[in-house]
């Protein structure tokens, strides 16, 4: 089971960095989602860089927990411009995204 739990977590930070950076980098079909919902360059940008540092504090076990909480937050932002997108079948599976971040708050809860 710990090894699971280490998986799990490895896949958190990862996607957590990775849908940061898509941001911060400015792939275009990403600032076109965000911008039809309508979020503007500047706040991409600034929550791509909330999500890379979200990732990154799930790293060590001291700030996990906040790491975890800013990457439920943040993916339940994201998963809501899915849906507004009418991006249902990804926005049903982002939804595991936001399981994923919470099941981390929990399991770094004193």
């Amino acid at each position: 089971m710990k090894y699971v739990k280490l998986i799990l977590l490895g896949i958190l930070i990862l996607l957590s960095i990775a849908t940061g950076l898509t941001k911060l980098i400015q792939m275009p079909e990403e600032m076109e989602l965000f911008r039809n919902a309508g979020f503007t360059d500047i706040s991409i940008l600034i929550f791509g860089a909330i999500q890379v540092v979200g990732g990154i504090l799930l790293i060590p076990k001291k700030t996990r927990r906040y790491g975890a909480i800013i990457m439920a937050i943040t993916f339940v932002i994201a998963t809501i411009v899915v849906f507004m997108k009418g991006m249902i079948g990804f926005g049903v599976f982002s939804i595991l995204f936001i399981a994923l971040a919470a099941y981390q708050v929990k399991l770094n809860t004193n």
